[in-house]
């Protein structure tokens, strides 16, 4: 009990500490450059990413395509860990699940800072 006690005791004296916080490191999103490429039949799109960083990063890319069904939208999106300074890195190669992407409407990419 008086080890207990006392680690209260620690973190309070701690907790009035001007500048001082006990919370863990945020980590932020960061939008860095990535291209969707549609393949020439329409059926696939290859995805890649560009890492300035100096720190390989948790990217996700997400790329969004006109399409004949489904409302008339279809979206795809890759995520994998991006080396340090790197560029066009291939994240994925995704088929369209038989459905034919017509143009890309919208995309983005983020990577994890911390």
């Amino acid at each position: 009990m008086f080890r207990s006690r006392g680690l209260v005791l620690l973190l309070t004296a701690l907790a009035t500490l001007p500048g001082l916080t006990l919370r863990p490191a945020a980590a932020a999103a960061e939008t860095v450059p990535y291209t969707c490429t549609i393949s020439e039949d329409g059926g696939s799109v290859r995805i890649t990413v560009s890492n300035p960083a100096r720190v390989a990063r948790s990217c996700l890319v997400a790329c969004q395509f006109q399409t004949p069904l489904w409302g008339g939208e279809a979206q795809i999106i890759c995520a994998h860990q991006v080396p340090a300074r790197s560029d066009n890195v291939e994240m994925c190669t995704k088929s369209a699940g038989g459905v034919q992407l017509l143009k890309q409407t919208h995309g983005s990419a983020d990577c994890i800072r911390r």
